[in-house]
């Protein structure tokens, strides 16, 4: 009997390492506005930050209900180091993402999350993929040669910049009115 309690307990405790180790790397925050800015507003605002910030980086809606307050959509963040190290070139491409915005009167919560590294093919089906990025110190494909710490750790420092970036620019946006309730 104890034999069984033994093997459950190393059973759960893989479990919860695995889980706590291997946590998506994302981004998220409910941010107060001024109190008498209504959910349309909000959404209105939103929806242009995303269509004017995300358009060149392949935004893509996946849901837009402003009754609701709602707004699911996707983009990608170019990647690109100069730093030296074996497959460089191969890892130079894009991250895509994907963010939600829930809206209520006088604030609005973002999620950046799905955050996953797609390499460009440098030669014939070279690129190097390090996939969802998230918050382990490698990728957990290490035994790959080109998988290795400093690129992961280069691409998570280079992903996190500008992520943080468009947070500003979100937050910048939110807090100015929308064109149509500017007196024109």
């Amino acid at each position: 009997m104890t034999g069984n309690i033994k093997n459950i307990c190393a059973l759960l405790a893989l479990l919860i390492s695995s889980l706590i180790y291997s946590q998506e790397l994302k981004y998220e925050e409910v941010v107060p506005v001024d109190s008498t800015v209504t959910k349309q507003e909000l959404y209105n605002r939103a929806r242009d930050w995303i269509t004017k910030s995300l358009k060149d980086d392949g935004e893509v809606f996946t849901i837009e209900d402003s009754n609701e307050g709602e707004i699911t959509g996707g983009g990608k963040l170019r990647y690109y180091t100069k730093k030296i190290y074996v497959g460089a070139l191969c890892t130079i491409g894009y991250v895509n993402f994907k963010i939600n915005i829930y809206l209520k009167n006088g604030r609005y919560k973002y999620i950046i999350h799905s955050l996953v590294h797609e390499g460009t093919n440098c030669r014939p089906k070279s690129a190097i993929n390090y996939g969802l990025l998230t918050t382990n110190d490698k990728p957990d494909k290490t035994n790959d040669v080109f998988l290795r710490k400093g690129p992961w750790n280069d691409i998570k420092e280079k992903t996190d910049e500008k992520i943080k970036l468009l947070i500003y620019d979100l937050k910048d946006a939110m807090n100015k009115k929308h064109e149509t309730n500017n007196n024109w």
